[in-house]
C-alpha cells in the first residue's frame, strides 16, 4: 500500500516538476550522446528578442544541407524561465500552441511540454509559442531528440535556445522601410512636467500665463518633416512656437495630406492645469510609420517641446507595444528673445532650430543655462501605447486612404458630441505686453453631451500681444498703469484684492496604494484677484501614501486567460465633486478564446474619485476662472 501511495505521489509531483528531457527506458537504454548532431531549435524570422504577448512559430529541425537528411522518431520540447527554472507557469514562460498536425501533441506527464504524437520518422516539427506578459525576462527552450534506440541528444548546442524579452532599451529605430503589413492604432498622452519646482530659475512670475499650447502633429511618411533640429521654421510653425496657435500649422499639414496618415491634435494644458495631461489617438501603417508632434510652452519667445520622425515600426515587422519619451526644449529660430518674458525680437533671417541645453545658449540670462549641471529635467513626457493592431493585406491599395484628423478624443463622429463653430477671438487679456486670448464653442445637444460624458475641447487659447507691445516702467504684462495693485493688498491675509477664502478640505489620494497626491483649493474673495494677483496660489498639491502596493491582495490569475497589467487610472470624470475613474487591461489569448475569456476575466474596473470636493463658485469667480 505504501509503495502505491509513493508511486502516485511521484506521478503527481512529476506532472508539475521540471520535465526531464530523456527518453523512456522503454525507448532507449543508452546514454545521451554529447552535442546536437546538427539538430536545432529555430524561431521563425530569427528575432533577437521577443515582444510580450506576441505569437511566434518555432521549429525543431535537423541539418539543412541537401546532402544530409537526418530523421528522428521521438522528441521532447520544454520552455522554462532562465532565472527561475522551476517556475513553469504560462504567466512566466508563455505557452505552447499546436498546428493540429499528426506529428505533435502535448505531453500528458509534464506542464507546458510537447512531444511526438507517433513514431514515424520526421526531419522537422513546428509549433507555436505565445510570449509571456511584460516583465517575464528570459526563457530557455530545451529539446531532446531520439533518432533510434541507440542515438539520442538533448540540451547541447542548438537543442537549447535562450530567448529574452524586448525592453524599451532594446528598441532600435530601423532606418529601412517598415515591413509591417498591419495597421496599428496608438493612444498618445502628453504630460506636462515644467513647473517652478522642476525648473526654478527665473520661472515666469505671471503664473496665469504658463501653459503648454495645443499639441499638433501627424503620423507620416519617411520623406516628410515639419519641424526638427537643423530645420527652418515655416510660417505655420512660427505661429505655433511664438503664440501657441495651431491654426496655420494645421492648414500646412492638410496641404501635405498625401504624406500623412493621421493629423494629431490634443488640447493644451493651461494654468492651473499645466502639470496634468492631454491625449489623442492616431494610426500608423507600413508607409506612414513615423510620428512628429510639437507644443509651445509659454510664456516664451519661440520655445517648443516634441518629437520629430519617431519610428514606431520594428525590424521584425511588428509595432512597438509602448514607449515613453522625455521631451526637452527647442528654440524655433524665429525670435531672438533670451528669457521667458523677453519682448518680441524677430530673428531675420530665421535661424535653424536647435536643442536648448544647460550649456547653450551660453547666456546667464537664459532660464536653462547652468554650467554646473549637465543634465536637464525634462519639460514634458510623451506616452505612446499600442491599443489595437488592424489586420491588412500587404498591398499598396489601402495605403492611399484619406488622411484622418484626430482631435483630443475620437468623439467627433458621435452625434451626441456635436459642437458649434468656434466664436470669434476675444480681445487680448492685457493692455500692454503679452497676454492671452480665447474663443469658445458649445455642444449642440448639451444635455445629451453631459449624459454621454462627451469630452471635446470647448475652449481654445493662445498667446497675444496688446496694442502696446511693451509695458512701460511700473507696469507688468497683466497690469496697466491704472491697474497697479497697492503692495499691502498683495498679501492674501490682509483683506485686500488678493484676499482668499480658507483652504478647502484635501481631496482623496489619487492612488489606492503607494505614493499619490492630493489637492485642495481656495478662492479669491474679490473676483479681480484672479487677474491682479497671479502670485497667489489657489491650488495646493501634496504627496500622500496609501498602503504598500505589495500588501494589496493579489488577484488570482486565470491560467487559461492571461492578461496585460492594468493600465493607469483615467482622469476623474468630474472636475469637482464626486466622479468616476476607469482602468483597463487586455487579453493575451488567441482570437478563438477571446469571447470565452471575456466572461471569465474582469477587463475594466472603475473606482470613485474626488479631485475637488467643493463645486460652489460665485458667478464672478466662475467667470474669472476662464483665465
Amino acid at each position: 500500500m505504501f509503495k502505491q501511495i509513493l508511486v502516485m505521489a511521484l506521478c503527481f509531483s512529476g506532472i508539475w516538476a521540471n520535465c526531464p528531457r530523456i527518453p523512456s527506458i522503454y525507448h532507449s537504454k543508452f546514454d545521451k550522446i554529447s552535442g546536437d548532431n546538427g539538430y536545432r531549435i529555430k524561431i521563425n524570422e530569427n528575432p533577437d528578442k521577443y515582444v510580450p504577448g506576441k505569437l511566434y512559430t518555432l521549429y525543431l529541425m535537423g541539418p539543412s544541407s541537401i546532402d544530409i537528411i537526418r530523421r528522428f522518431q521521438r522528441f521532447i520540447v520544454t520552455v522554462e524561465s532562465t532565472d527561475h527554472p522551476n517556475n513553469l507557469s504560462p504567466q512566466n514562460v508563455g505557452s505552447f500552441q499546436l498546428y493540429g498536425d499528426n506529428h505533435t501533441t502535448f505531453n500528458e506527464e509534464c506542464v507546458n511540454t510537447i512531444s511526438e504524437r507517433n513514431i514515424q520518422a520526421k526531419s522537422e516539427i513546428f509549433f507555436m509559442w505565445s510570449a509571456p506578459p511584460p516583465g517575464s525576462g528570459c526563457v530557455t527552450f530545451k529539446a531532446m531528440i531520439l533518432e533510434d534506440a541507440e542515438h539520442w541528444y538533448a540540451e547541447d548546442g542548438g537543442l537549447s535556445k535562450t530567448f529574452c524579452e524586448q525592453t524599451e532599451k532594446d528598441i532600435k529605430f530601423d532606418e529601412n522601410d517598415c515591413c509591417a503589413c498591419e495597421e496599428a492604432k496608438y493612444g498618445l498622452i502628453f504630460e506636462g512636467i515644467w513647473s517652478k519646482d522642476t525648473h526654478p530659475k527665473d520661472f515666469p512670475f505671471s503664473l496665469w500665463l504658463t501653459h503648454f499650447s495645443d499639441v499638433i502633429g501627424a503620423s507620416h511618411e519617411r520623406n516628410f518633416s515639419f519641424w526638427g533640429e537643423g530645420q527652418i521654421a515655416t510660417e505655420g510653425f512660427r505661429s505655433l512656437a511664438e503664440w501657441g496657435s495651431v491654426r496655420m500649422m494645421e492648414t500646412e499639414l492638410r496641404a501635405k495630406a498625401k504624406y500623412l496618415r493621421t493629423i494629431i491634435k490634443a488640447s493644451g494644458l493651461w494654468y492651473p492645469n499645466v502639470n496634468t495631461n492631454t491625449s489623442a489617438n492616431f494610426k500608423v501603417d507600413r508607409r506612414h510609420h513615423l510620428i512628429s508632434v510639437a507644443s509651445m510652452f509659454g510664456p516664451s519667445p519661440d520655445w517648443v517641446v516634441g518629437v520629430n520622425g519617431l519610428n514606431l515600426c520594428l525590424k521584425n515587422c511588428s509595432w512597438i507595444p509602448e514607449m515613453t519619451v522625455d521631451l526637452y526644449p527647442y528654440d524655433a529660430g524665429t525670435d531672438s528673445g533670451i528669457t521667458y518674458m523677453s519682448p518680441n525680437t524677430e530673428t531675420n533671417p530665421r535661424e535653424k532650430m536647435y536643442r536648448i541645453t544647460t550649456m547653450y545658449p551660453e547666456d546667464p540670462r537664459a532660464p536653462f543655462y547652468d554650467p554646473n549641471k549637465k543634465a536637464m529635467v525634462p519639460m514634458a513626457r510623451l506616452y505612446l501605447k499600442r491599443e489595437k493592431v488592424i489586420p491588412k493585406q500587404c498591398d499598396e491599395n489601402f495605403l492611399n486612404s484619406q488622411v484622418d484628423v484626430s482631435e483630443n478624443t475620437e468623439e467627433t463622429i458621435r452625434p451626441e458630441c456635436a459642437v458649434t463653430d468656434y466664436s470669434a477671438w476675444s480681445d487680448c487679456s492685457v493692455t500692454c505686453g503679452k497676454g492671452l486670448r480665447m474663443r469658445t464653442r458649445e455642444y449642440k445637444l448639451p444635455q445629451k453631451a453631459k449624459m454621454f460624458q462627451c469630452n471635446r475641447q470647448l475652449i481654445s487659447k493662445e498667446m497675444c500681444v496688446a496694442s502696446i507691445a511693451e509695458c512701460s516702467e511700473g507696469q507688468t504684462e497683466n497690469q496697466s498703469q491704472e491697474e497697479i495693485v497697492p503692495l499691502e493688498s498683495l498679501d492674501p491675509t490682509m483683506g485686500g484684492i488678493c484676499s482668499t477664502s480658507p483652504w478647502g478640505p484635501w481631496s482623496a489620494c489619487s492612488e489606492t496604494c503607494g505614493i499619490g497626491f492630493k489637492m485642495r483649493n481656495r478662492f479669491f474673495v474679490d473676483s479681480m484677484g484672479m487677474k491682479k494677483c497671479p502670485q497667489v496660489s489657489t491650488v495646493e498639491k501634496e504627496k500622500c501614501m496609501g498602503p504598500p502596493c505589495g500588501s494589496v491582495k493579489q488577484e488570482e490569475e486565470d491560467p487559461m486567460c492571461p492578461t496585460t497589467t492594468w493600465s493607469d487610472w483615467s482622469p476623474c470624470s468630474a472636475s469637482c465633486g464626486k466622479g468616476v475613474k476607469f482602468r483597463q487591461r487586455l487579453l493575451l489569448v488567441i482570437p478563438d478564446l477571446q469571447q470565452k475569456c471575456q466572461s471569465r476575466v474582469e477587463l475594466i474596473q472603475q473606482a470613485p474619485c474626488l479631485d475637488t470636493p467643493d463645486c460652489t463658485f460665485d458667478m464672478a469667480t466662475a467667470k474669472g476662472t476662464i483665465f
